[in-house]
């Protein structure tokens, strides 16, 4: 199954300036789902990234350092969050939840902040 555009935008932002952006990148061109699951509160995508792909060098990186990022949805008065799960050096899940609320069906109108020491403005996805 391929990635949603909701899932391959919010995957490029939150990997933007991460300090193995390139090795990110690379994953996430090959990258397909293996499962995706709406909780009614968030999202889960279960991810398949081509075993030839470059695996990071840091392969075990603390809660700390994993890629993470802020929605805000005029659904959402909130908020929203997201986490990109790596294991063994590669993309595994990303985890998309809400802080109050259920997950909105209309996914345009989300847009993104990410956490890094210069975060990027907050944009639309769609």
């Amino acid at each position: 199954m391929q990635l949603s555009n909701f899932e391959t935008l919010v995957l490029s932002s939150m990997i933007e300036g991460d300090e193995e952006q390139q090795t990110l990148a690379e994953q996430l061109a090959s990258a397909t789902v293996e499962k995706r699951d709406y909780t009614g509160v968030g999202l889960y995508t279960k991810l398949v990234v081509d075993p030839k792909s470059p695996r990071l060098k840091q392969p075990g990186r603390r809660f700390e350092e994993i890629p993470r990022a802020h929605f805000s949805h005029p659904a959402l008065p909130a908020g929203a969050g997201a986490m990109l799960w790596l294991a063994e050096g590669r993309m595994d899940t990303l985890e998309c939840f809400t802080y109050e609320g259920d997950w909105p069906g209309d996914e345009g109108p989300f847009s993104i902040s990410t956490y890094r020491d210069n975060p990027i403005p907050q944009r639309p996805l769609s």
